[in-house]
């Protein structure tokens, strides 16, 4: 029976960092939700607050130097803002699964890639260590590790960076997840292993109807794999909503600028643009809007107020006060003025 309601829904998650320099807030305020069988991808710039905003949510970030608050966190019905260690711990591995973004430094390099691989199925199912052992076998196998029994007994360095990836994706799906956290899953993999990887990610999700929670740089990426999208800047959503409103219809001037840098195989040949400057620090903080300073529609209000999010359609909504000029120009024929 298919559920009606979100499988994760996350409502007002900040994140803040305390070091030498102070306090810096890293993720400022974010919802969005996610639902049984759906694939949502989190896009931005490196420092945009993805990587933190996915670990912020199973608590994996370290308690002297953060503070993760939120209104709620609700998975699967219950509230993680108000569960216990131990309590995530049960989840972390079992419900909800992660892979994380480099392969090399998460697998440990002084244990065997079988005896990764079995942990959290022993540790969630309480299965002896030679069923553990078979289940790992079959994970690799799944995941397209050719000689999988041989590979149990290998150690990180032994395997290719595509191979350890894979690696990573059968760790985390061992215990059959509900939810996936996948952090740049195809990051420093070439593009053939990157599709081949990113063919796995959906067979697997169209088998077990997991939802998944996709952070990548890339916009091919997104158009390629997600049903909905969440645009991160400077640790706040620009944009979000399904991923055909935002490509048709998009409604921030970050979201159209991501648009125009990636390049298109097919078509009419278009020379690509750039977004100029770079992220803000986040000790110096710009008022108002975080883009208005790379901004070339930026106003006088963008530099003051921090911009509401506007609805542009269903599920689509867009934090910048020009966002439904934005949507009606994409909708012109190429070369008309609004």
């Amino acid at each position: 029976m298919t559920r009606t309601d979100p499988i994760l829904s996350i409502e007002g998650l900040s994140t803040s960092f305390t070091g030498d320099e102070g306090t810096v807030v890293a993720v400022d305020d974010v919802s969005f939700d996610v639902n049984e069988g759906e694939i949502v991808g989190l896009i931005g710039e490196s420092g945009s607050g993805k990587s933190v905003t996915a670990l912020g949510i199973i608590g994996l970030l370290p308690k002297d130097t953060a503070r993760v608050t939120a209104k709620r966190i609700m998975f699967d019905g219950r509230d993680l803002t108000q569960a216990s260690d131990r309590e995530l711990r049960r989840l972390r591995g079992g419900s909800i699964g992660m892979v994380f973004q480099e392969p090399m430094s998460s697998l440990n390099p002084v244990l065997k890639i079988g005896d990764q691989l079995m942990e959290p199925i022993r540790i969630h199912e309480r299965i002896s260590r030679r069923a553990a052992f078979d289940r790992g076998v079959e994970l690799l196998a799944k995941v397209g590790i050719p000689s999988p029994a041989q590979r149990m007994n290998d150690y990180p360095h032994q395997l290719s960076g595509g191979m350890r990836q894979r690696v990573m994706i059968a760790i985390a799906l061992s215990c059959s997840p509900k939810l996936l956290l996948a952090d740049e899953p195809t990051t420093a993999l070439d593009v053939t292993i990157q599709a081949q990887l990113l063919d796995l990610l959906l067979e697997i999700q169209a088998e077990t109807r997991m939802a998944i929670v996709l952070i990548t740089h890339s916009m091919g990426v997104i158009a390629e794999c997600a049903d909905k999208v969440v645009v991160m800047y400077s640790g706040r959503i620009a944009e979000q909503g399904p991923v055909t409103e935002i490509f048709d219809r998009p409604g921030h001037p970050y979201t159209r600028g991501l648009m125009q840098c990636t390049p298109e195989l097919t078509g009419n040949p278009r020379r690509l643009t750039t977004i100029p400057g770079s992220l803000p620090s986040l000790s110096a903080l710009p008022p108002g809007c975080r883009f208005a300073p790379r901004c070339d529609l930026a106003l006088d209000a963008c530099r003051t107020g921090r911009p509401p999010m506007i609805g542009l359609g269903e599920k689509h909504a867009s934090a910048c006060i020009r966002a439904t000029e934005l949507v009606t120009r994409s909708m012109l024929p190429e070369g008309a003025e609004a």
